[in-house]
């Protein structure tokens, strides 16, 4: 077949493979490939990263989910190509099919199943997107993000499907099974734990091997801030894991910065973003609507936390994750007043604090 122009033939035919990739389109490593009907959706910005992950055999995939009101091209101009290329993680953007409220993810309706609505959707996006040998995605490295009611559904399809998602982050959003009201300025109580392992079914035995980062902006007067320690304690619960003392605040740039708390083995982290509102954390240089570049970027913590933490990947090249450059500039000691309020940030602003409602947490000895 290439004996006559052996290189021509090759490109040919590579070239030919490429056009293969969603009915016909190629997709180019490196570049964001727009509206793809995949898995159930009419439009999912796609970027296939020219790098590997460091772990496991191939690329990490990141699927990233909308707030409500917010277009899936806000995310084209949030420095995602950096995560994905620092990360070797692919990553899509699909739009909800089945948009509820002011343009939200339907986490508030039932039923939550694995074969229902836009959670079958992701269920396929991600199977479809791994599936592809193009693209070398890893099986054990596929997680599920989003911000506000994107959080929620994220969360809430985690805990559907934790045998497809390894992980997964949530920015702003309520906690999984509490009612649209829930979600402006009340704070709504929710068992997580028990919604989580119902929500997995025959699957709850992946939950074993999940992990989870939740984040809330320190500055959001959106949604309550209580759902940030709500669902990280929740998901600590099914997790069977406890909070480690102390807190590091962290930073990739100056005056960028975020508290984080963290449980045993990497299983749970969560984040303050101080100075943020109820928008995407993009990091220095994001932008795009309800995106906002004043505290860290969120997507590159991702890639480093999956990376660090991920319980399912081989690690045959673990020891040179060392990509984020989003690293500890304080550690401090948690206190009995401090489990209550959100962490001062002398560093940000002077005086910026904020009390949050008290939910206890197990501290691990």
């Amino acid at each position: 077949m290439f004996s006559e122009h052996p290189v021509k033939q090759l490109s040919i035919f590579l070239l030919s493979m490429l056009f293969t990739v969603f009915g016909g389109t190629p997709v180019m490593a490196g570049s964001w490939q727009q509206n793809v009907a995949i898995g159930g959706f009419e439009r999912v910005h796609v970027f296939i990263p020219d790098s590997t992950s460091v772990i496991g055999n191939g690329k990490a995939l990141l699927i990233l989910l909308h707030g409500c009101s917010q277009s899936i091209d806000a995310f084209l101009t949030a420095k995602l190509e950096e995560t994905a290329e620092n990360h070797g993680m692919a990553i899509a953007v699909p739009d909800a099919a089945n948009k509820a409220g002011f343009g939200c993810w339907s986490y508030w309706q039932e039923p939550r199943t694995r074969s229902h609505g836009d959670y079958a959707n992701l269920i396929s996006l991600a199977t479809a997107l791994s599936g592809e040998a193009a693209h070398n995605i890893d099986p054990s490295q596929v997680y599920i993000a989003g911000l506000s009611s994107g959080a929620v559904f994220a969360n809430t399809a985690a805990c559907i499907a934790p045998d497809i998602f390894a992980g997964f982050g949530a920015s702003a959003g309520p906690s999984i099974g509490t009612s649209a009201s829930g979600a402006i300025g009340n704070c709504e109580r929710a068992d997580v734990a028990s919604r989580c392992r119902n929500y997995a079914g025959n699957y709850a035995s992946h939950l074993d091997t999940q992990i989870a980062s939740i984040g809330h902006g320190a500055e959001d007067t959106v949604v309550n801030a209580c759902y940030n320690t709500q669902n990280a304690n929740g998901m600590a619960k099914v997790y069977g894991v406890k909070q480690l003392r102390g807190s590091n605040l962290l930073s990739d740039a100056p005056g960028h910065t975020a508290d984080e708390h963290v449980w045993q083995d990497g299983r749970v982290s969560m984040l303050w973003f101080y100075g943020l509102g109820h928008t995407w954390s993009g990091g220095v240089d994001a932008s795009g609507a309800h995106v906002d570049s004043v505290s860290i970027d969120y997507a590159n913590y991702l890639g480093d936390f999956f990376q660090r933490n991920n319980k399912r990947a081989k690690r045959t090249n673990a020891g040179h994750i060392d990509k984020t450059h989003i690293e500890p500039v304080e550690a401090k000691e948690m206190t009995e007043e401090g489990k209550g309020r959100v962490p001062d940030a002398e560093a940000v602003s002077a005086n910026r604090e904020r009390r949050v409602p008290q939910v206890s947490a197990e501290i691990a000895p």
